[in-house]
């Protein structure tokens, strides 16, 4: 099959394929050749078989799952290799922006011609400031950012946005003739009155008596640096939506018997009051409750289909106020049966009349999802005291939520403690070791 493959690769094409006879070596063989991912860039799944029959539908049904699972990794591996090169930029451009700022603030110290030769000459906007925050000098560079001339801007304050001004100015306060400050994130206007982001660093000035006169800020244009922040969200969301759908097929079973329930039960109402009804006498007191259950789990149903629903959908994170307590009940329904076919009790201690929570509720059903699936498989070998899983909230350092998930099982090995959070790290068979990472930058995010 692999020589068959090669010689006739350039004309199968992107498109699922069988093949009635190989011919050649494989005369009497019959093969089923399905592409991976969009126009098979992840390349193909082949089979061949002897049976005349080859391939059944089961056949297909389950080259097709393995061809699945292959895109799937490969979509994941290739949003993690976007991840962690946007990651490696961003990095690189703090780096620079860091020495750059270590380098001209010593620079400044010096005399007034050499502070003129460094303004003029440095790709970085440098301005003197007086403490009154108005211009007293700045080089081209900074002219170039802003559109404003020399003479135009000096005696002028710094045209910041509103919200900006208001952190601004607290921190240009604080200079004083020992410390400075860096790392401020600002938003200027330019002259033409468009607006662009900007890292700001500032040191102290200081006179011949050693009072404070001022500061000198560096201004450098971070337009790409927040260009490339935002790709790497937008990875990191992808490979989360990814993990979440892998997730809903690792719970398919407790999904299909958290609906099959009320349903079950719907059917079973439906059917009596239909018999009460066929009846000379109706008892309609009966047939009315009936119908007021087949309601109830008719709302029963659709609230699961709903959390699924959410689960699966792709779209951009939104902050809202949540009830962690309500996320942690909507979690335990859907790995029910998990919980139940690992011959696992669960012990929740929540914290009443708990204070919401900003965050997204997605993306912290999934954390949440991810520390309980990770406790009940963790228990999967335990066979000599109960396997008991552990979900407690309570109120973290007043403004803060805390769920914590505990599990009876072996234990983290030390050696791997400081990698439990590493992308592709796993102590599972078959994990990925994508899970926790995943939900570290979730927490992170929020």
């Amino acid at each position: 099959l692999p020589e068959w493959l090669e010689r006739e690769l350039p004309a199968l094409g992107s498109q699922k394929q069988i093949v009635e006879d190989l011919g050649g070596d494989m005369e009497g063989c019959r093969g089923l050749i399905i592409p991976i991912g969009v126009d098979a860039d992840g390349g193909l799944v082949a089979a061949s078989c002897g049976r005349t029959d080859f391939p059944t539908d089961i056949d297909q049904m389950l080259l097709s799952v393995a061809a699945n699972q292959a895109a799937t990794a490969f979509r994941s591996a290739r949003l993690v290799h976007e991840r962690r090169r946007a990651e490696e930029e961003l990095r690189r451009a703090r780096n620079e922006l860091e020495i750059r700022v270590r380098e001209r603030t010593r620079e400044v110290h010096r005399t007034g011609a050499e502070l003129q030769t460094i303004l003029d000459a440095s790709l970085v906007g440098m301005v003197l400031i007086r403490q009154d925050h108005t211009v007293q000098r700045c080089n081209p560079a900074f002219e170039r950012l802003v559109g404003w001339t020399a003479d135009e801007i000096i005696g002028r304050r710094i045209p910041l946005v509103d919200d900006i001004e208001e952190r601004w100015t607290p921190s240009a306060t604080r200079v004083d003739g020992i410390r400075g400050f860096s790392g401020l994130e600002i938003r200027i206007t330019r002259k033409d009155g468009s607006e662009f982001d900007a890292a700001l660093a500032c040191a102290p000035l200081v006179d011949e008596q050693g009072r404070p006169a001022g500061l000198v800020a560096n201004i450098e244009d971070i337009t790409g640096r927040k260009r490339a922040e935002e790709q790497l969200r937008k990875a990191q969301a992808e490979l989360a939506h990814v993990m979440r759908v892998t997730s809903l097929g690792e719970l398919a079973a407790s999904i299909a018997h958290e609906i099959n329930q009320p349903l079950a039960a719907i059917e079973a109402n439906a059917a009596a009051s239909l018999n009460w009804l066929g009846e000379p006498r109706p008892d309609l007191a009966l047939v009315r409750d009936a119908l007021t259950d087949i309601v109830a789990d008719g709302h029963r149903a659709g609230r699961v289909i709903q959390r699924i629903r959410q689960l699966a959908t792709k779209s951009e994170p939104q902050k809202s106020r949540l009830d962690v307590n309500e996320l942690i009940d909507d979690v335990l329904a859907l790995v029910r049966s998990e919980v139940q076919g690992h011959r696992v009790s669960v012990r929740v201690a929540l914290t009443a009349a708990m204070p919401p929570a900003l965050g997204d509720r997605v993306q912290i059903q999934q954390v949440i999802i991810n520390l309980v699936m990770n406790g009940i498989e963790a228990m999967a070998a335990v066979n000599d005291r109960p396997r008991e899983l552990v979900i407690r909230s309570q109120v973290h350092d007043k403004d803060q939520v805390m769920v914590s998930v505990q599990d009876a099982g072996v234990g983290l090995d030390p050696r791997h403690v400081d990698r439990l959070f590493d992308a592709f790290f796993t102590t599972k068979p078959a994990g990925m070791g994508m899970g926790l990472s995943i939900s570290r930058s979730i927490i992170e995010g929020h």
